[in-house]
């Protein structure tokens, strides 16, 4: 089988760049199996897993949104519910990851889910994202974001079981880039961004801020109804991008969108590709920029991320040996390593592939492992940074524990 996508959280591998996002009280195995076919990753649920969460979900029952009673144990136990659910999805969709949308007060039954996933090779998403005061009052969805000492010791404690994790969270609850390192330094696998501004539609800036924070895997979620909206959130940092109401309104609507990214994957060789710095593309965008010879929105990013000009220029050079990128004399700075993206129409840059014979889907993949190098660079330096911060700190200090501010 045709191996286009290296998408891998832990244990788990995910097929191609497309999810189903869980949505209150429609999202189970009956929804997915008909409207999420050929989909990297389904999320089910949210499933309510002890006596608060789903008294809870009674509650906004009797308000009229009998959605939240999903999961809930109507008569019978929750996780034999759960695991026939990841059964049926397995059964009719055997290429497709399954994930389990779950929300509880309590730490035991997290961790018996956890334990039932990691079993069933399934992921366990931990729901920060409800915003229903039925749960948040009780400390559940959205309300975690507020105390994060519990939240730590429940990713942590999640993470134990050997599970991989995705939390889900809604970017205007939270500062992105600050609740991406939370999570990221918590243990999570995968973080799940529900990015919107209030009445405009989807925030890929916010993706953006999250991908400089993190380099675990990041699912996009909010506003995705087309092609161009996927784009624009793999371009903002996206692994994945999660569909919701697009898919509820077309069946067709995912096998189309798997199709289209798979067919941009072939032609292009980097899917999720970043837009260029001046273009407020995120940190891996770098890979794309001319040496920062005049003055530019690189200068500033460079100066950002902790290097000199000087830094960068051997940073890119040095990364580039021995591979096809130290070539082009013809190219604007006598090397590819300095050339942009292949979107961008550059006679000398495609002449130089031309005569290297160098398709543009190689060029973007060698430049993809270019941009992985300058991460590598930038996570080298927060590092040592932060072991020389740590050093000066007094050890008694209480801030040095996981926290967002």
């Amino acid at each position: 089988m045709e191996k286009l996508f290296e998408i891998r959280a832990g244990s788990i591998e995910i097929k191609n760049p497309v999810a189903l996002s869980a949505m209150a009280g429609i999202t189970d195995s009956k929804f997915a199996i008909v409207n999420a076919k050929n989909a990297g990753l389904v999320v089910l649920g949210a499933y309510n897993l002890d006596h608060e969460s789903k008294a809870a979900g009674e509650e906004a029952t009797a308000r009229g949104r009998k959605e939240f009673t999903a999961g809930a144990d109507a008569g019978g136990d929750v996780f034999i519910q759960i695991e026939k659910e990841i059964d049926a999805v397995n059964a009719a969709m055997p290429e497709t990851v399954v994930a389990v949308s779950v929300r509880s007060l309590t730490l035991e039954p997290l961790l018996k889910a956890a334990e039932l996933l990691k079993r069933k090779n399934a992921v366990l998403e931990l729901d920060i994202h409800c915003r229903q005061l039925e749960f948040t009052t009780r400390g559940m969805g959205q309300a975690l974001l507020q105390d994060t000492e519990m939240l730590a010791e429940i990713i942590q404690n999640i993470k134990k079981t050997g599970v991989v994790l995705s939390v889900k969270f809604r970017t205007s609850a939270q500062k992105p880039g600050m609740a991406a390192e939370f999570f990221d330094a918590a243990g999570a696998d995968i973080i799940h961004a529900d990015a919107m501004i209030e009445g405009k539609g989807a925030d890929t800036e916010a993706m953006t801020e999250i991908r400089n924070a993190t380099r675990k895997i990041l699912i996009a979620n909010n506003s995705v109804d087309d092609f161009d909206a996927a784009l624009d959130f793999f371009g903002s940092g996206a692994d994945i991008v999660s569909v919701a109401r697009a898919a509820a309104d077309d069946s067709e609507f995912i096998p189309h969108l798997v199709k289209k990214v798979t067919e941009y994957q072939r032609e292009t060789g980097w899917y999720n590709a970043p837009r260029h710095i001046c273009k407020r593309g995120d940190n891996r965008g770098m890979t794309f920029c001319c040496p920062p010879v005049k003055y530019c929105s690189l200068l500033k990013k460079v100066e950002n991320v902790g290097f000199t000009p000087d830094e960068f220029i051997r940073l890119k050079q040095d990364s580039v040996k021995g591979t096809p990128l130290e070539l082009g004399k013809e190219t604007c700075f006598g090397s590819l390593v300095w050339c942009c993206k292949t979107t961008k129409p550059c006679y000398y840059r495609d002449g130089t592939l031309l005569e290297l014979g160098l398709s543009n889907g190689e060029y973007m993949r060698l430049k993809k492992e270019l941009s992985e190098k300058i991460l590598d660079a930038i996570d080298g330096k927060e590092k040592r940074q932060l072991q020389h911060h740590q050093k000066r700190r007094n050890p008694n200090d209480t801030n040095n524990t996981l926290k967002m501010a």
